[in-house]
């Protein structure tokens, strides 16, 4: 890989780290899911500086072509953001059920009040 090719994608990674970092700031990611993200970052700043990483690294674990480990760890973090993504949903699908539970007994407290409240007059 040529040095300028290096420096671009170091610099476009370095933006993107930049970016997640805004994003937290600014209220629109959670830190927990950021982690995630900056992590990735760096790893892909180090794969970029030190050359040949990835193919001693996938020959180190059997791959026989480097592009192959890359799809496999791509497909394991896929299932990682989804598996992590559904939990989040049932939690927050818990806690609707558990607003409409209240808001409905809130409700029939109020109608319940206002009825005596008539009966009174």
């Amino acid at each position: 890989m040529q040095l300028s090719l290096r420096i671009a994608l170091i610099v476009i990674t370095v933006l993107y780290i930049f970016v997640v970092l805004r994003a937290i700031k600014n209220k629109k990611l959670q830190v927990s899911f950021s982690v995630f993200w900056i992590i990735t970052g760096l790893i892909l700043i180090v794969a970029i500086a030190i050359p040949n990483s990835i193919e001693n690294i996938s020959k180190m674990l059997g791959f026989e072509v480097s592009v192959n480990m890359i799809f496999c760890i791509a497909i394991f973090l896929s299932f990682y953001l989804v598996f992590n993504l559904n939990i989040l949903i049932s939690k927050e699908n818990r806690k609707n059920t558990l607003l409409i539970q209240e808001i409905s007994i809130l409700k029939k407290k109020v109608e319940e009040l206002e009825k005596k409240q008539g009966e009174i007059k």
